[in-house]
């Protein structure tokens, strides 16, 4: 009973936060705050009230359309809501009731912020890079002193994904965006250079995927832009709650064993 009420009440924050990370995924690529100011519809601009905005309940009560215009909310916001309480509930069944679950969760909502934006409008904020690089200092701090772990482990993460794609970008035009090479570096940092690796290795067969359905579907590829950072946030996502069995089951074929 005690795991049930804490994985209920996981799931209820993470639904939560999922609430607010919306409003950063609209507000933060306007330059508007997101720390004051009531929500509101951006068809008709007329404030939410909070029994509207009750997450996934109020969509789904209000059948996917705005009470005062009519005009169809949009469905990224039942799907972050989900998404974010996904995630954590993850991270807490992968980490359990430590430090390093609330971080990755932490982690994972970030992620799920830049991931949205990038993907429609090209860009990684510097401040989200920030509180991820300050998530990756924790980590690195708790993993030393507490795990005790050697701190170079955590130091080579910052460089192990980030140093080749900025070397790449300085040689070739088409090289790694500024914010994708800092956003390496800073879940590396967090990662560890094992699972870094992983994930840039993950997120590069995503893409190619993803860029291989849009040939299929008869899609010109250098007439779409791809934003990377959505494939290395679901690399690094992957990483982390998969590397370690991905690793072992990759060197259990190279081995033989």
């Amino acid at each position: 009973m005690p795991h049930l009420f804490i994985t209920l009440l996981i799931i209820l924050y993470g639904l939560v936060i999922g609430s607010f990370l919306n409003v950063c995924i609209y507000r933060i690529p306007l330059g508007k705050t997101v720390v004051k100011g009531r929500s509101y519809c951006p068809n008709c601009g007329n404030p939410i009230p909070w029994y509207r905005n009750i997450p996934l309940l109020s969509f789904l009560l209000l059948r996917g359309r705005c009470k005062d215009c009519h005009e169809p909310i949009s469905i990224r916001y039942p799907i972050v809501e989900a998404l974010n309480a996904l995630l954590w509930f993850i991270a807490w069944l992968q980490y359990g009731p430590v430090p390093d679950a609330a971080l990755v969760a932490a982690l994972s909502s970030l992620l799920l912020v830049i991931s949205f934006i990038d993907f429609e409008h090209q860009i990684i904020p510097d401040g989200l890079v920030l509180i991820i690089l300050i998530l990756g200092l924790t980590r690195g701090l708790l993993a030393t002193f507490v795990y005790h772990e050697h701190w170079s482990l955590w130091i080579l993460g910052f460089f192990a994904a980030s140093l080749p794609l900025y070397l790449m970008g300085l040689f070739y035009h088409e090289g790694m965006g500024g914010g994708d090479i800092k956003l390496m570096a800073a879940t590396g940092l967090f990662a560890g250079w094992k699972l870094i690796l992983l994930s840039l290795f993950l997120a590069s067969l995503f893409a190619l995927f993803y860029a291989g359905i849009l040939v299929l579907r008869g899609k010109k590829l250098r007439k779409i832009p791809i934003p990377f950072g959505p494939f290395l946030s679901l690399g690094i996502l992957a990483s982390l709650f998969l590397g370690d069995n991905l690793i072992a089951f990759y060197l259990s074929i190279v081995l033989g064993s």
